[in-house]
């Protein structure tokens, strides 16, 4: 497996092997854009080069990837509504969960777009009330469209 960019023969690299599993597990609206994984693990692999270059040691060299590689993508508003609805809905069974999640997370952009959200915004005072805000707008969707 190469740390590296991109090869030739289809393989994916490390970083967009690591993104990937990232994008799966937290974002699974984004795990099929191909081209957004390829530019960001290409940029992750050029920092981690670069840093190689400047004589950092290898764990330094990846501490620094993996800042580009997952660059505003920390906090994700997939987990945060995942994290509500396990919570608070037991009604929406584990199984259908991941679905639920995705189908309520486009109008769900309303409640987010109302906070400053970025890479440490789960340990920023706003998180807690965004949660509540966000629970709250479940509730109305299930009641509005159902499960």
């Amino acid at each position: 497996m190469m740390i590296t960019q991109h090869d030739n023969n289809g393989e994916l690299s490390y970083f967009e092997m690591a993104l990937l599993f990232y994008l799966k597990e937290s974002h699974p609206h984004m795990a099929d854009d191909k081209a957004f994984i390829r530019e960001r693990a290409d940029s992750a692999a050029e920092a981690y080069e670069h840093a190689i270059r400047e004589g950092l040691s290898v764990a330094q060299a990846l501490e620094l990837a993996d800042t580009v590689l997952y660059q505003d993508l920390r906090f994700s508003r997939f987990d945060a509504v995942f994290e509500a609805v396990s919570e608070w809905f037991p009604e929406i069974l584990p199984e259908e969960r991941t679905d639920f999640c995705l189908k309520v997370l486009p109008p769900a952009e309303a409640v987010f777009n109302k906070y400053p959200i970025d890479d440490r915004f789960e340990s920023s005072p706003s998180y807690h009330t965004l949660t509540v805000e966000l629970t709250g707008f479940i509730q109305s969707y299930i009641e509005r469209y159902g499960i």
